[in-house]
């Protein structure tokens, strides 16, 4: 009987392991724990049927198969309750997925940009850029003359409706670039005196002494005296004295400021201390490099992780000392606008910077020539490239669109390069 009683007992505690396991409910178990439970329960009533003591033990363990029974119920509707759950957590995981999508989403939010180069107004080639995104505005050098002046600040009023300029960037000291920030007694206030600036990043190094450039520098450090801040592009690639290499413009635009040599290495040559920047719009980058020359170009590559740019004011007005295939075959530009007067007394854009874009695209755009009788004319006019999306943009010019391989100019000025033949 001990033997039984043994058996007996492990009988039992399997039985209420087993109604423990019964009320757990692991779902396709349950016909095996009711088979288990149905054997347990016949073997302990044949052992009992002679002792009194495991008849009483029957009982208990017959009231414990009944609760186990009950729990099992309650766990049927437990079961409707965890699949809800799980429906839920279904829905959770679903909305956590949506809002993974929207954050995905939020972080290619990007601002629309517009780039305007402007047509100057007479027949020297000079820069003036506006870069616009919202109600931020940013202009890059202010040439050709203070003859343009009268061109420059109506037209950056149509854009600058708040007569504030969040950034004014001055490439290099020489005229063509900076004449349109000074005053003129025929043209009126240039940009210092129309706009107020609030920073103003300019160059580290120059040689020039010019009336010109005096007035710049007296007009920008009345700027300064004002309120408007004032680096220059070596203090900002060093982050020195609050200035910084980045400035986040807008959602998805960025302003770079980048690096080469000449900002603490002397030259004889006033373009290559030229500032260098990159404005980057999501998937888009503009380059603009002021006069920079060909030196400056191979620094510039070596010291900076460039991209591929969607679009390139070609340095130097087209001159064949810069646009060096060092730096385009890196940029490999989709759209390049070459600001110059065609023509002129430097006869820019030259045939081999021509050649050397050629390589790389043929969406070539020139504000203004020299026509035939010698007389400033527009070629495209100012040239507006806009982009919505930081991926595809836009060319739109006030005068027209027409690409400078097909016009007039071109054809009677320049030799088409094989690349623009097909």
């Amino acid at each position: 009987m001990k033997k039984n009683w043994k058996r007996t007992l492990s009988l039992a505690v399997a039985c209420m392991l087993s109604g423990s396991l019964y009320a757990c409910d692991m779902g396709a178990m349950d016909s095996v724990i009711d088979s288990a439970m149905s054997d347990v329960i016949s073997e302990i009533i044949s052992e009992a049927e002679n002792d009194s003591t495991l008849n009483s033990m029957l009982d208990s363990i017959q009231n414990s198969a009944l609760d186990s029974e009950e729990s099992s119920g309650n766990n049927q509707s437990s079961d409707v309750s965890y699949e809800e759950s799980a429906s839920d957590s279904s829905a959770e995981d679903s909305d956590e997925e949506s809002a993974s999508d929207s954050s995905a989403e939020a972080e290619d939010t990007v601002a629309e940009l517009s780039v305007h180069f402007l047509a100057l107004g007479n027949k020297t080639s000079g820069d003036c850029t506006l870069i616009k995104t919202g109600d931020t505005e940013i202009l890059i050098d202010a040439g050709s003359t203070t003859g343009s002046i009268g061109t420059i600040v109506p037209y950056m009023r149509q854009y600058c409706t708040d007569g504030v300029l969040e950034y004014v960037i001055a490439t290099h000291g020489d005229q063509d670039h900076i004449a349109g920030f000074t005053n003129s007694s025929s043209q009126g206030k240039g940009i210092f005196d129309s706009f107020e600036c609030k920073m103003i990043i300019d160059f580290p190094r120059t040689t020039k002494s010019t009336a010109v450039y005096n007035e710049y520098v007296s007009l920008r450090n009345a700027e300064v005296a004002a309120g408007a801040t004032h680096y220059t592009a070596l203090e900002c690639w060093n982050n020195e004295n609050g200035a910084q290499r980045s400035y986040e413009l807008a959602d998805g635009i960025t302003l770079n400021i980048l690096y080469q040599k000449y900002y603490e290495v002397s030259t004889s040559t006033e373009n290559n201390y030229s500032v260098c920047v990159l404005i980057s719009q999501n998937d888009n980058h503009y380059l603009f490099t002021g006069d920079l020359e060909s030196g400056g170009e191979s620094s510039l590559v070596q010291s900076n992780d460039l991209p591929k740019c969607k679009v390139y004011k070609s340095a130097h007005h087209g001159s064949n000392t810069s646009n060096t295939n060092a730096l385009l075959s890196v940029i490999q530009p989709e759209i390049v606008v070459i600001p110059c007067c065609c023509g002129d007394k430097f006869k820019f854009p030259h045939q081999e910077t021509i050649d050397t874009i050629a390589k790389y695209t043929s969406l070539v755009y020139v504000p203004s020539m020299v026509n035939a009788s010698g007389t400033y004319t527009l070629l495209n006019g100012n040239v507006v490239v806009t982009s919505k999306d930081g991926k595809t943009a836009t060319v739109n010019c006030s005068n027209n669109n027409t690409l400078f391989k097909d016009t007039d100019w071109f054809k009677n000025n320049r030799t088409l390069p094989a690349t623009w033949k097909n």
